[in-house]
């Protein structure tokens, strides 16, 4: 099987219905409690998605993204959400994904330089997790008190805005009423078989992640504070011609 994935960001108004129905898909193969009208009604309040295709453009994973979600507004930066993730089992390993996350940040970073952009991710599995000690010097939560970055304020700020009642602030979870989408069973056991300290770390601090418990968490993105190959990646979509076509009216 060809292996070569190829990442386009799309507006989630230009997604077909095929498109959707594949992303559904992808998604229930990964998830349980996911229904197809739930699904719609998630991706309808994103802007972004960047979808993986293969060689036949058939759809193999997608990422979600909203800018400044449920009108939020603050004086000092924008909030980048990204929503869900999920890749083909075929295709897990394949780094498209990273490095299409990576040149949508570069064209954000590169088009609104007014304000500093901070991401605002939920983790419902560790895979997404290890994001943040892949891509950043500094978030939070971190399990090493030098990658340690205060955000809670703003993890509180955001996510009271975005979820209510149903965001813990003790915790740093987001805690909610109905079943949306839980880590398979099956997926989730693999979690508890991981020897490493960004895994053990991510069930320490969101043990209820078998149930669907996300845990809130936040990175400013600027380029200092990005690692060596995903910071490559950014500074060379910001300082070429080539970015994606990114806008937005909530900025």
């Amino acid at each position: 099987m060809n292996k070569n994935l190829t990442y386009k960001l799309k507006l989630v108004t230009e997604i077909s219905e095929d498109e959707l129905k594949r992303m559904f898909t992808i998604m229930s193969a990964n998830y349980d409690y996911i229904t197809i009208e739930a699904f719609k009604k998630d991706l309808s309040n994103k802007d972004y998605a960047g979808i993986l295709l293969d060689d036949n453009l058939n759809i193999q994973g997608f990422t979600t993204f909203a800018i400044n979600p449920k009108n939020y507004q603050h004086p000092e930066y924008n909030i980048l959400f990204s929503g869900d993730t999920v890749i083909s089992s075929d295709y897990v390993g394949s780094q498209e994904l990273g490095k299409g996350w990576c040149k949508t940040v570069g064209s954000i970073l590169a088009k609104f330089p007014e304000k500093k952009w901070m991401w605002y991710l939920m983790s419902k599995g560790h895979k997404t997790y290890l994001y943040l000690p892949f891509f950043f010097n500094k978030y939070y939560p971190a399990a090493k008190e030098s990658e340690h970055e205060n955000h809670q304020s703003i993890a509180h700020q955001c996510s009271t805005h975005f979820f209510g009642n149903e965001w813990n602030k003790k915790k740093g979870i987001v805690q909610f009423t109905n079943k949306i989408g839980q880590v398979k069973k099956e997926h989730a056991q693999k979690s508890f078989k991981k020897n490493n300290l960004y895994v053990d770390y991510f069930l320490e601090r969101n043990p209820g992640f078998v149930n669907g418990d996300e845990l809130v968490c936040i990175a400013e993105l600027a380029i200092d504070n990005f690692k060596r190959f995903p910071k490559l990646l950014i500074s060379r979509t910001i300082n070429s011609n080539s970015t994606f076509d990114i806008h937005s009216d909530e900025l």
